[in-house]
């Protein structure tokens, strides 16, 4: 039984097989939109991801932990000691342009007087890679020259809990907003791009761009990496606010045409 089981099966692995490299198969000019839209929502460079929140995030929206743990800036590989931060480069803020096409939106779970947390869904995305590119038709800005970018999209930038129930109950109606330049460089220091057992790094260059959605853009300076062929595991971790955000890349189905494609 299990024996034609197996063989029932194997067809339709076969015919999975064949289509889930499409990008690899058909011209960029004839792909669909649902070709499109799985390539930049759900593919080896797009991760569909729940947010969770950080610890004691109630107490501050940035708190005094990295999402890896250890507090920025110190610590490599989730130790600590001290690590220097690399890569930092100019801010810019990007002009309005429609990257966010096919993000993985947003999702909210009840939060009722039984204490359950809203619930955020969105889309991590190596928006760096030459297929990712070629998909949207858009270039990324020249800031991002020589850098590998990564998108974080759709998910909100939750604010301080504690000082927002405190406004509220004391009837303030004009709740401080966060300068922008100072958003972004808080943001650098709670992100960072680690291929496995090698040295994280953190961003030189961010950028949000509310055009086509909540988008937030991570370059990180290439010269800080040198990925090949034996790097199978390269994880991504940024902090919104009180939300948490992470995803896994694997290079080795990051190829595009033969190609390492990041």
């Amino acid at each position: 039984m299990l024996a034609l089981a197996g063989a029932a099966l194997a067809p339709w692995d076969l015919l999975q097989a064949s289509t889930s490299d499409f990008w690899n198969k058909k011209d960029p000019a004839k792909w669909s939109q649902d070709e499109i839209d799985q390539l930049t929502t759900k593919s080896p460079w797009a991760k569909q991801v729940t947010a969770t929140y950080a610890p004691g995030s109630g107490d501050g929206g940035y708190g005094n932990g990295s999402p890896n743990g250890g507090g920025y800036p110190g610590g490599q590989g989730g130790q600590g000691g001290g690590m220097p931060r690399i890569g930092i480069g100019g801010i810019g803020i990007g002009m309005p342009r429609g990257r966010g096409q096919g993000g993985g939106g947003r999702g909210r779970g009840g939060q009722g007087n039984g204490g359950n947390l809203s619930t955020y869904k969105g889309t991590v995305r190596w928006e760096s890679a030459q297929p990712i590119i070629d998909a949207l038709k858009t270039p990324l800005p020249d800031a991002f020259a020589n850098h590998y970018v990564i998108s974080v999209i759709d998910f909100p930038l939750l604010s301080d809990r504690r000082r927002q129930d405190t406004d509220e109950d004391s009837g303030s109606s004009s709740k401080p907003q966060p300068d922008d330049k100072q958003m972004l460089d808080d943001l650098k220091q709670y992100t960072s791009l680690q291929p496995k057992d090698k040295d994280r790094a953190q961003p030189g260059i961010v950028q949000r761009q509310t055009a086509s959605g909540n988008i937030f853009l991570f370059g990180f300076a290439k010269e800080f990496f040198d990925f090949g062929k034996n790097d199978h595991e390269v994880d991504f971790s940024t902090r919104l606010g009180r939300l948490v955000i992470r995803a896994k890349f694997d290079p080795r189905e990051m190829m595009y045409h033969k190609k390492l494609a990041l």
